[in-house]
């Protein structure tokens, strides 16, 4: 009998969560699906069926390919350096031994992500600016030509993609000082006493210590960089110049909300949940015999 209850107790207390991944993701990601295959007209809330249409459309569409190559940019770029670049910065800090100058590093490199992107975006369309921005005045102190950075289709991509690492490497950087503390000094001590070097003990003990940190950052830091460099484009750019520095999500937003095609933008949705699933599945079968959790 205190099984049974124990078994629904269970059920009791994981209900509310499974209640609202459910309505929430699971559900919406169904509905999507349903409305790619129709032409949904809001005002008069008529659906007129197309098939395969929409998906063909957003298939044979310049902007969805220009979205898609930038977009691959973009995960080619800033996954390795989100994942690189802190964890590089994480072991600096480990090496510093006092507690108060490591604590105020981790806030300043934190800082950035807790910012919004309204804030942050306005204090880099600042420093963007091509007249009076910091960037170009400093460079015109050093004797070096200028830019027109976010209006340059050549620049314009980086910039973005500048701006997005500065908001998010900082998560990743916290992530592995925390892995990188909690490995046993027992085991550090153990490496140093046999003669190991600051680059073997990181490569073959504390490396594979946080093996599990680091499988998770690479698997949420595509997820970040396909969802959430939207936030950063719509505030620079709005996609612009010339769809040089759109991404997928960003070409779904115009779709929906500025063009008002709901079912070609729910075709692009349905395209990224497909790329989403494939990019994790395809990570989870790489890299988890990699990961120890003992």
């Amino acid at each position: 009998m205190f099984a049974l209850q124990g078994r629904y107790a269970a059920w009791l207390f994981i209900a509310p969560a499974v209640f609202a991944v459910v309505v929430f993701i699971y559900l919406p990601m169904v509905l999507n699906v349903g409305v790619s295959f129709y032409d949904w007209n809001v005002l008069r809330n008529e659906f007129t069926w197309r098939g395969v249409e929409n998906y063909l459309t957003t298939l044979h569409n310049i902007d969805f390919h220009s979205a898609a190559a930038n977009t691959a940019i973009y995960l080619a770029v800033l996954v390795p350096a989100q994942i690189i670049i802190p964890l590089a910065l994480a072991f600096v800090m480990l090496r510093v031994r006092r507690p108060l100058v490591v604590r105020t590093y981790r806030g300043i490199y934190f800082i950035p992500t807790i910012v919004s992107f309204s804030i942050a975006g306005v204090v880099w369309l600042w420093m963007f600016n091509p007249i009076v921005g910091v960037l170009n005045t400093v460079l015109e102190q050093i004797g070096m030509p200028t830019h027109r950075w976010l209006s340059d289709p050549d620049m314009a991509l980086w910039c973005v993609a500048a701006v997005s690492f500065w908001k998010g490497f900082g998560l990743n950087l916290i992530l592995y000082a925390a892995a990188l503390v909690n490995i046993p000094g027992e085991v550090i001590e153990a490496a140093e006493l046999d003669g190991a070097g600051a680059w073997v003990r990181a490569t073959r003990i504390e490396i594979p210590m946080i093996s599990p940190t680091l499988f998770f950052t690479a698997v949420t830091t595509v997820l970040i960089v396909l969802d959430e460099i939207v936030g950063v484009v719509d505030v620079l750019t709005e996609g612009g110049p010339y769809n040089s520095s759109s991404n997928l999500v960003y070409f779904l937003y115009e779709r929906a909300f500025r063009q008002f095609q709901f079912g070609e933008a729910a075709s692009v949705a349905t395209l990224i949940i497909v790329l989403v699933a494939f990019a994790t599945w395809l990570q989870f079968r790489a890299f988890e015999r990699y990961v120890h959790y003992q």
